[in-house]
């Protein structure tokens, strides 16, 4: 308790204070006062700068603040004085501060200033590199010095898992070839630093992300495994405790049990089963609804020769009736693996019993009887399942059903009916879209159609069928594209014999064409012309004129091509036509005339002006190809694909003049500007191939090119080339040998002119492996080729000079068995 008059005494100082300011200020403002003379004392500590005196003392203010009983204030006296590197830690943390504000004011310019300044005095703070990469990655938009400052803080702290998730979110964006070896490098050596502790939970965080990246974008299922592992492991021990909620969810995301079937499902197909079993258990922990996790589970169980617990698995799914056909199957499969054979129909029986509307368990329990021998049945069920009256949903699990079984006449004949039918079409679309996107299944289909199709009568009705068999037999699906295409020819013939008209005739010549019977093309389009008078215009001319030319009937093609000109004077595409054909027959002059006349009407039409510096350069008329080229250049220098392809057509016509160094300076302006791409890498690499320099760098620029179109022939025939110039010939033969296949095919399509250089490049490098026979074989076919080329390739020459080489040889001498001493 204070005692009495505390509040009053000082309230009577502060006055007393008050009123001595006040009077001391006023004194101040009359300057003609004259102030009463001082003692002694007072003028001489009024006075510090005199010689022999002291400085005066600060006049002691603390009997103002301080209470009865308090001691005198001290001045602060650090313990510890403070260092060089105290002071630039401060400093730094001025500027960060003052950095952040210019961030809140949108001045990101002067932020990084400020950040940068901050990093040259404290250049291990977390949080400006933190700050410097966030900046660049987002509000300046300059990702490769946000990696730089990204990849710093992982060095110095592989624990901040923030900047980790930047760093994955960015390079998943670009989802490329080179993010993800980077990638890839970033989260091995981050795992690999020395200060993330062997128990951290980011392991769990890196390890997730390897995985992830090996899963998806690598394919390597076994290294995914092992990372997936060690994710499965980690999240059971005591390092998952300390893994943040977020973190934890960039792991588990928000849905655990499909994070934890993910793994399971990499584990299984890598034979981990019980590292796979523990994920899937671990799943259904979080989610005992899932429709996948128990089959996997119990198909793994089977795995483990743990039957009884897998039939105890599906057993327990099947009892919520699912419309999944794995579920019966993997019934039967481990019932068969417990040699319980004889109950899979009378446990599929009693499931059809209990839910009698589920469509796919009563095709599976169908099946059934057909595989048992039990046909009558079989067919019963399989009538009433067709003759129903069914719904979309019914439609698409039937379709699903004979899709798994690849019975491709009970779909067909499914899917015709089920397009005829509200929704139908889009409830077995996406099985439509798996029998397109399989050869096998296509082919099936198609066959199946054709036979239904010609059957006196049809059994399927015609407008359905021709319309999914047209789906089917698109020829820009799959990798077998003959077999289609063969079976398409067929079909096409059989619409245009039925319901024929003009547009029925263009897609068959189109298909023939595809298939490189350019003869019989030209012989549909030419029929369809005659049958159809009024479709017998310059456009339609043109396009007979094209397959003619394609079926090397040259001059009834340049006959078609002026009689198109004369029908439509003034339709530039089909001038251009003319020219190529000319051009092809040799007659140069007249196809360039018109090509300039073209350029003059429709200047602005690049295709035009490429189309004149492409026959310029075929014919050696270089100077005025540079013209062209260059032009190009000038007038749409800011399209970057026209950019590109003129200078590559500049370093062609550079290299045909001998002038190599000039032919490498407009290719290296690509490679400047574009680094990365194949088409640049490729054709510079060559350039230093065929010259014998640059050698090493030459076939890892070629080596990218490749990896990016692993079956381009241009691409694969440089690779070939730079090795058999690196004294590699044995590693040479496969490239070559793939590029002389692939050129093969694609000139028997139509989609590429004879090539003589690669076949030249195949037959060097047999001869270096001392194949002589080989060596002549392939220098015949590219002496064929360069010979009827127009103008003849200027590789001619130095072809035949190989060649007579080989005759002054002689016959090779064979051994006189196959067997090696």
């Amino acid at each position: 308790m204070r005692r009495p008059g505390w509040a009053a005494w000082c309230l009577t100082m502060v006055v007393a204070a008050v009123a001595s300011q006040a009077a001391v200020a006023a004194a101040e403002a009359r300057p003609d006062a004259q102030e009463p003379p001082a003692p002694k004392q007072a003028r001489e500590a009024s006075n510090p700068g005199a010689p022999g005196q002291a400085p005066a003392a600060k006049p002691d203010i603390s009997s103002l603040y301080k209470q009865p009983g308090d001691e005198p204030p001290r001045d602060f006296v650090p313990l510890h004085a403070s260092t060089v590197e105290d002071r630039q830690q401060a400093e730094a943390t001025q500027l960060y501060a003052a950095a952040r504000a210019c961030e809140d004011r949108g001045s990101y310019q002067e932020a990084v200033a400020l950040l940068q300044q901050a990093q040259k005095l404290d250049p291990d703070s977390l949080a400006v590199l933190r700050r410097l990469a966030r900046i660049y990655v987002g509000a300046l938009g300059k990702p490769e010095l946000a990696l730089e400052y990204g990849k710093k803080v992982l060095e110095t702290d592989p624990e901040d898992s923030d900047t980790l998730a930047r760093m994955v979110d960015f390079y998943a964006r670009k989802n490329d070839a080179a993010s993800t070896t980077a990638l890839e490098g970033l989260l091995k050596s981050t795992l690999a630093n020395p200060k993330l502790p062997a128990g951290s939970p980011s392991r769990l965080l890196l390890h997730n992300e390897l995985g992830k990246l090996y899963a998806l974008r690598l394919n390597q299922v076994d290294k995914a495994a092992k990372e997936f592992g060690e994710v499965v492991k980690g999240l059971d021990e005591k390092a998952a405790n300390r893994l943040s909620p977020v973190d934890l969810a960039r792991i588990l995301t928000n849905e655990p049990a499909t994070a934890y079937l993910g793994f399971g499902t990499v584990l299984l197909a890598a034979n981990q089963v019980d590292l796979a079993t523990r994920a899937f258990e671990r799943g259904l922990v979080y989610d005992e609804e899932n429709p996948q996790i128990p089959l996997l589970l119990a198909e793994t169980l089977l795995k483990q020769d743990k039957g009884a617990q897998a039939l105890a698995l599906v057993d327990r799914y099947i009892k919520r009736q699912p419309q999944a056909l794995e579920a019966y199957d993997l019934l039967a499969k481990v019932l068969t693996a417990l040699k319980r054979q004889d109950e899979i129909t009378p446990r599929l029986e009693e499931a059809a019993r209990r839910d009698s509307k589920n469509v796919p368990l009563q095709y599976v329990l169908a099946d059934r009887y057909r595989e048992t021998g039990q046909v009558e049945k079989a067919d019963a069920l399989y009538r009433t399942l067709l003759k129903s009256a069914p719904t979309p949903q019914t439609y698409r699990a039937l379709a699903a059903s004979l899709l798994k079984r690849r019975k491709m006449a009970d779909l067909l004949k499914v899917m015709c009916e089920a397009i005829t039918r509200p929704n139908g079409l889009d409830a077995v679309a996406a099985q439509l879209q798996a029998v397109a996107a399989d050869d096998s299944l296509a082919v099936e289909m198609l066959d199946e159609g054709l036979k239904q199709l010609q059957a006196k009568p049809p059994t399927l009705p015609q407008r359905p069928v021709l319309l999914i068999l047209g789906i089917v037999a698109n020829p820009d699906r799959g990798s077998e594209k003959s077999g289609r295409l063969e079976r398409l020819v067929k079909l096409q013939r059989y619409v245009t014999e039925q319901n024929p008209s003009p547009q029925g005739y263009k897609d068959l010549a189109e298909t023939l064409h595809r298939l490189d019977r350019n003869a019989e093309a030209a012989a549909t389009f030419a029929q369809m012309q005659e049958k159809y008078p009024a479709e017998k215009n310059g456009r339609s001319l043109g396009q007979l004129a094209e397959y003619q030319r394609y079926a090397g009937q040259l001059d009834a093609a340049l006959e078609t091509a002026r009689s198109a000109v004369k029908s439509e004077p003034n339709d530039l595409e089909v001038q251009s036509v003319l020219a190529d054909i000319l051009g092809e027959s040799g007659k140069v002059d007249e196809a360039v005339d018109i090509l300039r006349k073209v350029v003059k009407s429709d200047g602005d039409n690049p295709k035009f002006l490429f189309a004149l510096g492409a026959i310029l350069t075929k014919f050696g008329r270089n100077e005025e190809a540079i013209g062209v080229f260059q032009d190009l250049l000038k007038r749409f220098s800011a399209n970057d694909t026209i950019v590109r392809i003129c200078h590559s057509n500049l370093s062609i016509i550079y290299v045909n003049q001998g002038d190599y160094a000039r032919g490498e300076a407009e290719l290296e302006v690509l490679y400047q500007k574009s680094p990365d791409d194949p088409g640049v890498n490729n054709d510079l690499g060559y350039l230093y191939a065929d010259q014998g320099k640059n050698l090493e760098k030459a076939e890892s620029m070629i080596r990218k090119a490749v990896q990016e179109e692993p079956d381009n022939s241009a691409y694969l025939d440089s690779l070939g080339w730079v090795l058999f110039k690196r004294g590699k010939a044995g590693e040479a033969l496969d490239p070559l040998t793939r590029a002389v296949e692939l050129q093969k095919a694609k000139e028997k399509s139509g989609a590429s002119p004879p090539d003589a250089t690669i076949r030249e490049h195949l037959g060097d490098v047999y001869l270096r492996l001392n194949q002589v026979d080989k060596a002549r074989e392939v220098w015949a076919d590219a002496e064929t080729i360069a010979a009827k080329a127009v103008p003849p390739d200027r590789r001619l020459p130095e072809i035949r000079k190989k060649i007579q080489s080989l005759k002054q040889l002689g016959s090779t001498p064979k051994a006189s068995s196959d067997h090696t001493p």
